[in-house]
């Protein structure tokens, strides 16, 4: 039900918005994709956002085989920042033009159809997804042969050529400004912001939908901490930088959802947007971390 219900929404959204958006940029972001015939796993990660002649950018991580500095154009197709020669490229374009694509080193060239499309994957279904269909390049036996995007959820398939046929790459985790979308019974970990005056509302919410305990351990009294940092990617502050814990050796065992709340103060910082890093601290080698941006008046 949840699923149907949040790729409705999507499908809403697209109806009423003037220009869908296919891609997301929203700072903290992760999609995790994993494939049933043999293409390998793949994470994409977006990263905070600099000013780049005079143009906001997004750090892109896992796309390509370096990050890429992306921003979107009022028309929701996606281009990126060239270091070597100080311009823009065009990294995804949907609106059927032809574009090169950099996803790997095949010079291949991508063009979007004109009509929308049907999906159904392991996150739910939707009628509103574009496809982007590439052309062979220079690698023998390797290269993309299509990507599937849906509307304020992203890539939610991607298909790449092999010399023992196609191998796809679908979308079963995703963590959206601190929303979280998963494929199956798993384990997430999101984080939400309200702003208060001269505060900020943290939510965390752990939810383990497997059918056996999480058990965290823990070499202290503290449970988790806060990072904010500002648009320079600068830490204004550490919500554990104040406080004692009690050193103490114990455990938490979650099955369903745990949630923790905190308010984090927000006086003294200027107006401006914020990324809230939170993270558990458990010793036991299993990493929880979410992060969420916030504009602050």
């Amino acid at each position: 039900m949840k699923q149907r219900v949040f790729l409705f929404l999507f499908s809403l959204a697209s109806l009423m918005a003037q220009v869908p958006d296919y891609f997301p940029l929203v700072p903290g972001s992760t999609w995790i994709y994993r494939s049933s015939n043999g293409a390998s796993p793949l994470t994409l990660r977006m990263g905070q956002q600099a000013v780049i002649a005079g143009q906001a950018y997004h750090r892109l991580e896992g796309y390509s085989g370096s990050p890429t500095w992306i921003r979107q154009s009022p028309q929701g197709s996606l281009y990126q920042w060239d270091e070597s020669t100080k311009s823009e490229a065009p990294f995804l374009l949907f609106d059927g033009n032809e574009f090169a694509s950099t996803a790997i080193a095949c010079q291949q060239k991508g063009r979007a159809e004109d009509k929308l499309a049907d999906y159904k994957g392991p996150v739910g279904s939707s009628d509103t997804a574009k496809v982007i269909r590439y052309s062979g390049g220079i690698c023998a036996d390797a290269g993309l042969t299509r990507e599937i995007f849906v509307p304020y959820l992203g890539m939610v398939q991607r298909a790449e050529t092999s010399f023992i046929g196609e191998r796809t790459l679908d979308l079963v985790f995703a963590q959206i400004g601190g929303i979280t979308y998963i494929k199956e019974p798993n384990i997430g970990f999101a984080l939400s912001l309200t702003a208060l005056p001269n505060q900020i509302a943290a939510k965390l919410v752990l939810n383990n939908s497997t059918d056996r305990d999480l058990v965290l351990q823990f070499t202290s009294g503290q449970t988790y901490n806060f990072t904010i940092r500002n648009d320079r990617n600068e830490v204004v502050y550490v919500w554990s930088a104040d406080k004692l814990f009690p050193a103490v050796l114990r455990q938490l065992s979650i099955k369903g959802e745990e949630v923790w709340q905190e308010v984090l103060p927000a006086r003294g910082l200027n107006p401006g947007i914020y990324s809230v890093e939170a993270s558990l601290v458990n010793s036991d080698g299993r990493k929880f971390s979410a992060t969420a941006s916030i504009n602050l008046p």
